[in-house]
């Protein structure tokens, strides 16, 4: 007996050299597919890594953004909040002067005119030391507690606006005829 190993031939038509190789070649093309799907699964991998990482740093340069603009917003608010506060002041103290012209005359309307100046003062410092949600917040409340009274005050204020606006417009000082009156008249040509 021979102790050499030989392998079995297998008949497949093709002949016994064919034989020998068929075996290593369906190995070889196994391998090959397994290496294959590794590399597949792996770059699979990857590239989800790498979008998730992509995925996680737009969310945070989003959320970046968004905080930086909150903040400018924030800014803006607060600066035409303390603008308002100051209108809102301003406005007490004109009050507060006519109270003085009806001092003489009337006491008593004097007196209740600067109580009013002083409940509009405390209006200018409540917009100028709250926080703009709380403010709205309360206004939603009056509202809803005092319609016709908050529907007054929204006229009256919405007149002082105009009248602010329109003084802020034309520089402070109202326009002023240069014939002294109020119609000019036309020539006849």
């Amino acid at each position: 007996m021979n102790d050499t190993f030989k392998p079995q031939s297998v008949d497949t038509g093709m002949g016994t050299a064919s034989a020998g190789r068929n075996p290593d070649l369906s190995e070889q093309a196994k391998t090959l597919g397994r290496d294959l799907k590794n590399k597949a699964a792996d770059l699979t991998d990857t590239v989800t890594r790498a979008a998730r990482d992509h995925a996680t740093d737009l969310g945070t340069a989003a959320k970046d953004m968004a905080a930086g603009a909150a903040d400018k917003v924030q800014s803006v608010v607060n600066d035409q909040k303390g603008a308002g506060a100051d209108y809102i002041g301003s406005i007490a103290r004109a009050v507060n002067r006519a109270a003085g012209e009806f001092e003489q005359d009337i006491p008593q309307a004097a007196q209740y005119i600067r109580q009013a100046a002083s409940q509009i003062d405390s209006v200018a410092t409540a917009v100028r030391d709250r926080d703009v949600r709380e403010l709205v917040g309360e206004v939603e409340t009056f509202a809803r507690r005092q319609p016709t009274l908050f529907f007054g005050g929204a006229v009256v204020l919405g007149f002082a606006a105009l009248r602010f606006f329109k003084s802020s417009s034309q520089g402070g000082s109202p326009p002023s005829p240069q014939s002294g009156d109020d119609f000019p008249q036309r020539r006849a040509s």
